[in-house]
């Protein structure tokens, strides 16, 4: 899971790409990057990337040299490849004149690597991460294109489609300052499209992961690509869109209740809301098992809408109770169990005397590895609770993301092949109640939707998810194998 954004059509583009970018910053903190295209004779691309949050990569000097009325970002959150600062992107080809950044997984990435490096292009050994392919496949289905426009792009990105299997958004510049952008197949992964008009009347374009990054950089008539959808905006401002290749429409449940900013909304359904009705189906849930507590406590911050809709549907008091550590970032994303541990001692702490014989409910937006579960439960039953109720807006994960949720391995989850009351035993509380598949999709209106992780059925093959899941744990090994400085 990365974010990504494009903007074409202004001077100091670079400026809102970066706003952008620190509005996406909760997708992925690994890295980010700015590439920008300055629309000279001969044309130029200027490009700086950088380790760390975006703030702590970009200065006021940056923006110097990042010249230019177009520019793309991405903030990168490892899940192929090690993290490893040669993989930041956005990767650019000088040959073909192209720079893209990707959000997503490709699941068959190691095959088709190995059949580029079997092959006798010069450019194989540089391949080293799935968006590094994407870049090298795309580039090579356009060789002897004289000039890439809508029609010769777009034939490209259907031989693209037809070898690449996975989630894959992706946002893309050419040298000539041509903004371009796609979604796979099934729109597993999310990607909208917004405009607006600068003071002197011009038509800006702009692309991004979440419609929350748009709206702050007051882009409007903001809508989402379709699934297999590509668009083309020209360096003068003309605008093509064509569904290359569509088979399903599938976006991933996780973007509503995890992973995207509260702000956003996905397939015209606002996160809040989503996360809301989550907390008030849970309610009904609660309420037929009779379930009493005194407190609704929930874990911040993601959790927060489903825990207030808890709160007045039972009528039981919604309290603040586990403090955030504000510069302590996102510790799901981070890419090794150490790493994660270490930060959510760090991350949260509770008001130990509000505990104080309390019976109370401890919502949490989900449970996947049972990480941050397992320590708050420790905390909050030090600090003299009653009994502990973990409740989750999502359904057990069971099984393996293959499309840019970094859990590969079914092993490494805490519901795998356990019962609810294993799992509570497990983490040391009293019960654990979770959403159901129903309630999820009621939830979320969606008619379909992205749900392999809970039902171990997936849009796409994952007949290469095996191959996947093992790199990836060797990825993570040598990470940790790698001295410190």
């Amino acid at each position: 899971m990365c974010g990504i954004i494009a903007i074409s059509g202004t001077v100091g583009s670079a400026y809102e790409v970066f706003f952008g970018l620190m509005n996406l910053q909760h997708r992925g903190q690994d890295g980010a990057g700015i590439l920008t295209v300055d629309g000279k004779d001969p044309p130029g691309f200027h490009l700086q990337k950088g380790s760390g949050l975006i703030d702590n990569v970009f200065s006021e000097r940056s923006f110097k040299s990042l010249k230019g009325k177009a520019a793309l970002g991405h903030s990168r959150y490892a899940t192929v490849g090690r993290n490893d600062p040669n993989l930041l992107q956005p990767f650019l080809d000088s040959e073909s004149g192209i720079g893209i950044g990707h959000n997503g997984n490709i699941v068959n990435y190691y095959a088709l690597r190995e059949a580029w490096l079997s092959s006798d292009d010069s450019r194989n050994k540089q391949i080293a991460s799935d968006s590094q392919l994407i870049l090298r496949l795309l580039s090579d289905h356009l060789k002897g294109v004289k000039e890439i426009t809508d029609e010769t792009l777009f034939p490209a990105l259907g031989k693209l489609m037809d070898e690449l299997i996975g989630s894959y958004s992706v946002v893309g510049l050419t040298k000539y300052g041509d903004l371009f952008g796609f979604r796979d197949p099934h729109g597993i992964r999310p990607l909208a499209m917004g405009t607006k008009e600068t003071e002197d009347g011009e038509k800006v374009y702009a692309l991004a992961s979440e419609s929350v990054a748009l709206r702050f950089l007051e882009f409007n008539n903001i809508e989402e690509l379709d699934a297999g959808e590509a668009v083309f905006i020209s360096h003068e401002g003309k605008v093509t869109r064509k569904i290359i290749k569509k088979e399903s429409s599938s976006p991933c449940m996780f973007e509503w209740v995890y992973f995207a900013r509260v702000e956003s909304e996905f397939a015209g359904q606002s996160v809040y809301k989503a996360r809301f009705r989550l907390g008030l189906l849970l309610a009904e849930q609660l309420k037929r098992a009779g379930l009493e507590a005194d407190v609704v406590v929930p874990v911040p911050e993601t959790s927060r809408a489903s825990a207030i809709a808890i709160s007045e549907a039972m009528g039981i008091p919604f309290r603040e109770l586990l403090i955030k550590n504000r510069y302590v970032n996102r510790t799901f994303i981070l890419d090794d169990q150490q790493t994660r541990q270490e930060a959510i001692r760090r991350k949260l702490f509770p008001i130990i005397d509000e505990f104080e014989g309390q019976r109370c409910l401890i919502v949490d937006d989900s449970i996947v590895r049972g990480n941050t579960a397992k320590q708050l439960v420790r905390l909050v039953r030090q600090s003299g609770a009653k009994e502990i109720t973990l409740v989750s807006t999502c359904p057990p994960i069971n099984n393996p993301c293959y499309y840019g949720i970094d859990f590969p391995s079914a092993d490494e989850l805490i519901a795998y092949k356990r019962t609810e009351e294993e799992i509570a035993q497990e983490l040391g509380a009293d019960r654990v109640v979770f959403q159901t598949i129903e309630g999820l999709k009621t939830a979320l209106e969606q008619k379909s939707l992205c749900t392999g992780c809970l039902t171990g059925e997936y849009p796409t093959s994952v007949a290469d998810g095996g191959a996947f899941e093992e790199q990836r744990l060797l990825d993570r090994r040598d990470k940790v194998k790698e001295p410190s400085c």
